[in-house]
């Protein structure tokens, strides 16, 4: 789907403070998506180059690295008005504190609200936020953020739960789902027959990703003599954090078994998750995670790997008739471990299941279906025809 060849080009802007210019959804999916469908696509987002500059089809307007959340959040008009600044035809906006500000500067410029989690629930567990004001915190955001999404042309969410939400303060609400892109050719290396004895979570380690329980259940094969290791990469919630699963995988005589890579590139966090042979999706019950799709969980599956994944009911509402991995309780250590064990032990069925998780992401839950409506999304508020 492209734009008539007789129309001037649009220009339209997504805007970002703390996600890099590098994103999986912002950058390399719906700015490249639209890209390719002719739009001129502008990205102000994090980047540590000096000066724009174009990659992938799409100007990317870097902003300065932000050291705190404080800093984040004290920018917010600064970025309205370099997007302001870009006089675009429609905006898209992927962070909550920026929601106001740009609509406040664009004027009656169309704008899209990109919600990528649930951010009332996310308020309620943000360990930042003294746990005593977080209801008031979450009270006042619900009424902030019904103020300004009503001045929106439409909201774009990333799963059903969350929608659910905003069909409720708005008319138009369009579900795009995080799926893998398969375009870019990262998940099309084939299945290998074997692979590391591991099993690999590459994003953000903070509690709600379960690391502690993952270390647990190592340390149970361990003690099991089963031969299998914890590979992390990405960037830490804290250092303090970042000691204590260190200390416990000391605790647990399994600091030779949990190695951390550090901070990859999508890129190279999808290379390292193709060498390992099981992945893990076991994140805990939190309201968000409760209500959201992780990528993590569709991306192993185009990896071909087993999965270990959470008993939630959206998780299993999207993968469990199709065989990709094992559920379990998040937060019981032995079921984890038991998970784990049965899949090195029954290689075979494993490997089936890797397949399984594969052709269900080539054939269904990939980002080409979720980009051709996003594409024709704004091709209605824009007024044309594809």
């Amino acid at each position: 789907m492209t734009l008539s060849s007789n129309r001037n080009t649009i220009k339209v802007c997504h805007v970002c403070s703390g996600h890099t210019s590098d994103d999986s959804r912002v950058f390399h999916k719906e700015c490249r998506a639209l890209a390719q469908a002719g739009y001129e696509v502008h990205l102000i987002a994090s980047d540590k180059a000096p000066a724009s500059y174009v990659a992938g089809g799409v100007i990317i307007h870097p902003l300065p690295l932000s050291k705190s959340r404080f800093e984040r959040i004290s920018r917010r008009w600064k970025v309205a008005n370099i997007a302001a600044s870009l006089s675009a035809d429609l905006y898209h906006v992927h962070e909550p504190e920026l929601l106001g500000p740009v609509l406040t500067r664009v004027g009656d410029k169309p704008v899209i609200y990109d919600v990528h989690e649930s951010y009332l629930d996310l308020l309620g567990h943000r360990s930042w936020i003294p746990a005593p004001a977080r209801p008031l915190v979450q009270a006042l955001w619900q009424r902030s953020e019904a103020k300004w999404v009503g001045k929106c042309r439409a909201i774009v969410t990333v799963a059903e739960p969350i929608a659910e939400r905003y069909v409720k303060l708005h008319g138009r609400v369009e579900i795009i789902r995080n799926f893998p892109d398969l375009s870019l050719g990262e998940f099309n290396g084939g299945l290998p027959q074997s692979r590391e004895p591991v099993c690999v979570l590459a994003g953000t380690l903070n509690g709600d990703r379960n690391l502690a329980n993952m270390v647990l259940a190592i340390g149970l094969l361990r003690r099991r003599s089963v031969d299998l290791s914890l590979w992390l990469a990405g960037k830490w919630d804290s250092p303090e954090y970042e000691r204590v699963i260190q200390k416990l995988a000391a605790d647990e005589g399994v600091s030779d078994r949990v190695r951390y890579f550090g901070v990859l590139s999508h890129k190279d966090a999808v290379a390292l998750e193709s060498r390992a042979s099981i992945g893990m999706a076991t994140v805990l019950p939190t309201g968000n995670f409760l209500k959201t799709l992780l990528i993590k969980l569709f991306e192993c599956m185009a990896l071909g790997l087993p999965i270990v994944y959470s008993n939630f009911p959206l998780f299993q509402q999207y993968v469990r008739e199709y065989g990709v991995g094992i559920a379990v309780d998040p937060e019981r250590p032995e079921q984890i471990a038991d998970a784990l064990e049965y899949l090195v032990k029954n290689y075979q069925e494993a490997l089936q299941m890797g397949r399984n998780g594969n052709r269900v992401v080539q054939e269904k839950y990939n980002w080409s279906h979720e980009g051709r409506r996003l594409i024709a999304l704004y091709h209605e508020i824009l007024g044309f025809r594809s």
